[in-house]
C-alpha cells in the first residue's frame, strides 16, 4: 500500500492563511499498487503502449502534488506513447471504464509532436458504481508550428476519486488546445502547467464542470509565458448544486523575455443552491514590460425572471434550469468535434441536474 500526503494544488505564490485558498487539504489516500488495469478501448493508429519512452518534467511542475506525479510516473499500469512525425496528422479515441476489476488507474501518457504536425486525442473516463481511483499524468512536447488537441470527458461515479497532472512545452508558433469536461467524482483534482517557450506559441484551456452532492472540484491551471508574443486563454464555465465545492486557481505567469505577450482567464459559475461554496483565485505574475494580463470571475444564482419566463412556456423547474445551464456551457461543448461525444456530455449533465 502507498499512503499519499493530503496537500494538493498549492498556489505558486501563497496568500494569507486565513483566506484558506492557498491549497486543497484532503484525507490521506491508501492506494493498492498491486491492482492491474486493462484498456477497454482505443481507436486510431500510430500509438504504442508505454514502455521506456519519456519526456522530462520542469522542476517547477509539481502537478496536483509531487507524490501523485511520482506515483504514476514510476508505477503506471496504463498509458500510451504517441510520436507524430513532421507533416503527419493523427487522431486517437481512448475510452477508460473503471469497475470492480479495474478500480485503480495509474495512467501515464507521452505525446511528442515534431514540427508542422497535428495530434487530436479524445479521452473518455467513466465507471460503474464501484469505488475507484484514477491518477493521470500526461507529458507533451509540441514542436514548431505543431498543434496538440486534447479533449477529455470525465464522468465517473460520485464515490470515486480522480486526479490529473498535465505538463506541456510548446515551441515556436506551436499550439496546444485543451477541452476538459469534469462531471463526476467525489473528489476531482486537476493541475495543468503549460510552458509557452517559443515565439508566438499559444495555449488555450476551456473547461466545463458540474458539482452535485458533496463533490469537491479543485482546478488549477498555470500558463508560463516564456517566449515573445505568446498568447494564452483560460475559460471555465460550470454549475454547482447541493453542497458541492469548487476552487479555481488560474495563474498567468509572464517570464522575462515574454514581451508583447497576452494572457486571459475567465471563470463563470452558476450557483444552484445556497449551500455550495465557490472560490476563484486568479493570479497574475509578471517579470516583463509590455504584456497584457486579463482576468474575470463571476459567481451568481440563476436569474429568477429568466427561470419564470422559461417555466411559463410549459417547462418544469428542473427542465428550465437545464436549459439555462446548457446555454451556459454549450459554447465549449460545441467545440467537441464528435457529435456522439457531445450528446454523451449533455445527457450526463441532464442526469446530474435531475439527480438520476
Amino acid at each position: 500500500m502507498s499512503v499519499l500526503k493530503e496537500t494538493y494544488n498549492v498556489l505558486p505564490r501563497t496568500s494569507f492563511r486565513w483566506v484558506k485558498a492557498n491549497e486543497l487539504l484532503l484525507d490521506p489516500i491508501d492506494i493498492d499498487l498491486t491492482k492491474k488495469y486493462e484498456y477497454k478501448n482505443i481507436e486510431g493508429e500510430g500509438y504504442s503502449f508505454l514502455d521506456k519512452e519519456d519526456l522530462p518534467l520542469s522542476d517547477a511542475f509539481k502537478g496536483v502534488n509531487r507524490d501523485m506525479v511520482d506515483l504514476t510516473d514510476k508505477n503506471f499500469n496504463a498509458g500510451i506513447y504517441v510520436h507524430v512525425k513532421e507533416y503527419e496528422e493523427k487522431t486517437l479515441y481512448i475510452s477508460h471504464r473503471l469497475d470492480k476489476d479495474n478500480s485503480v488507474l495509474l495512467e501515464k501518457n507521452i505525446f511528442e509532436l515534431e514540427n508542422n504536425s497535428k495530434l487530436t486525442v479524445i479521452i473518455d473516463y467513466y465507471s460503474d458504481e464501484e469505488d475507484t481511483f484514477s491518477n493521470i499524468l500526461s507529458k507533451a512536447k509540441i514542436g514548431d508550428y505543431a498543434e496538440l488537441n486534447i479533449i477529455k470527458i470525465q464522468r465517473i461515479n460520485s464515490n470515486s476519486r480522480h486526479f490529473e497532472s498535465r505538463y506541456s512545452v510548446v515551441k515556436e508558433r506551436g499550439v496546444v488546445n485543451y477541452i476538459s469536461v469534469e462531471l463526476g467524482g467525489r473528489e476531482t483534482v486537476i493541475n495543468y502547467m503549460t510552458d509557452l517557450k517559443g515565439f508566438e506559441s499559444e495555449g488555450h484551456v476551456k473547461n466545463v464542470y458540474l458539482g452535485t452532492g458533496e463533490r469537491i472540484l479543485d482546478l488549477s491551471h498555470h500558463m508560463n509565458h516564456f517566449g515573445e508574443r505568446t498568447n494564452s486563454d483560460m475559460i471555465f464555465k460550470g454549475a454547482l448544486n447541493d453542497k458541492s465545492k469548487k476552487a479555481f486557481r488560474g495563474t498567468l505567469d509572464f517570464k522575462r523575455g515574454s514581451t508583447h505577450s497576452e494572457g486571459n482567464e475567465e471563470e463563470f459559475t452558476i450557483l444552484l443552491s445556497p449551500d455550495v461554496r465557490s472560490f476563484a483565485i486568479p493570479l497574475l505574475l509578471c517579470e516583463e514590460d509590455d504584456v497584457i494580463g486579463n482576468h474575470a470571475a463571476s459567481n451568481g444564482q440563476i436569474d429568477s425572471d429568466k427561470l419564470f419566463y422559461i417555466m411559463s412556456r410549459g417547462f418544469t423547474e428542473k427542465e428550465a434550469k437545464m436549459i439555462i445551464i446548457e446555454s451556459h456551457i454549450r459554447p465549449i461543448i460545441d467545440l467537441i468535434p464528435i457529435e456522439e461525444i457531445k450528446n454523451i456530455v449533455l445527457d450526463s449533465v441532464n442526469k446530474e441536474i435531475k439527480g438520476e
